[in-house]
């Protein structure tokens, strides 16, 4: 299986295109989740160019990370470029990975073509949200996460209410694929992601990079106006895709695809 080495460990890659390309198109997938939330988009991204998916640190088949930020999470993304021998990347980020592409735009700017930020935020969670999260990660990295209580907390932040309804086997398999990652790695990223990440929404702004975001009507993860509040920080064309959730690349596939593929593909022939 192929794999880079990183600062936060090694990391599972799935790659498809030119492999010889010194530009690519890169795909970060959302917390809980591994590289194949891309499953949608990988065909259409490889027709464009070079296309790299890797799983998060201590999700699906990476390591374990060390305790990290997600400013190591931006270097640790350069170490796997470089040793891939990718020079310049359009960056793809759904939730957190959208939050990596962030401060990957603020830390390695010489190497981003442009970005797509899904269902993400530049912001702070609230403090009482904080204190939430910082209770799941301790509940599951000692007790394990039951299903019962993804079932009524997790999914519904995931997934708007017509994909629950309509696409169960969806929501099944996201909750088994959690059930079988490292309670220790999820709780690290988690911990980066939810806890401990700060604002760099201000820091953005001074950012000259080329950006489309795109964002569920029913996000409760990261809700609407976080988005816009995104989009006019970095002066991004904002695409609100119908009847979707947080996870919108695999809830509503061929709308996020219809904004999604052309932005990759102008992005690299500009």
């Amino acid at each position: 299986m192929p794999y880079v080495t990183t600062r936060l460990g090694r990391w599972f890659y799935d790659e498809h295109g030119d492999k010889t390309a010194k530009t690519a198109i890169v795909c970060q997938h959302g917390l809980l989740f591994d590289g194949g939330q891309w499953d949608e988009q990988v065909a259409p991204f490889a027709e464009i160019g070079r296309t790299i998916v890797f799983d998060g640190p201590g999700h699906g088949k990476s390591e374990v990370p060390p305790i990290f930020t997600l400013e190591d999470h931006a270097d640790a993304l350069a170490d796997a470029l470089a040793e891939l021998g990718i020079e310049k990347i359009v960056l793809v980020g759904l939730s957190w990975g959208g939050m990596l592409a962030m401060r990957f735009a603020l830390r390695h700017r010489d190497k981003l073509l442009a970005m797509a930020l899904l269902d993400t935020s530049a912001e702070r969670d609230l403090p009482h949200l904080r204190v939430k999260y910082r209770g799941f990660c301790v509940f599951h990295e000692y007790v394990g996460m039951p299903y019962a209580l993804y079932e009524k907390q997790i999914a519904p932040k995931l997934f708007c209410a017509s994909t629950i309804r309509n696409k169960p086997d969806l929501v099944v398999r996201t909750g088994k694929a959690l059930l079988g990652f490292s309670r220790v790695g999820v709780v690290r990223a988690a911990m980066a992601v939810e806890v401990n990440r700060t604002s760099v929404l201000v820091a953005l702004g001074k950012v000259r990079v080329n950006a489309l975001v795109l964002c569920g009507d029913a996000d409760a993860a990261t809700p609407l106006p976080k988005s816009r509040n995104l989009a006019n920080a970095l002066g991004a064309r904002l695409v609100v895709i119908a009847d979707s959730g947080h996870m919108s690349a695999i809830e509503r596939p061929a709308e996020v695809n219809a904004a999604l593929v052309p932005f990759v593909r102008n992005a690299l022939s500009a």
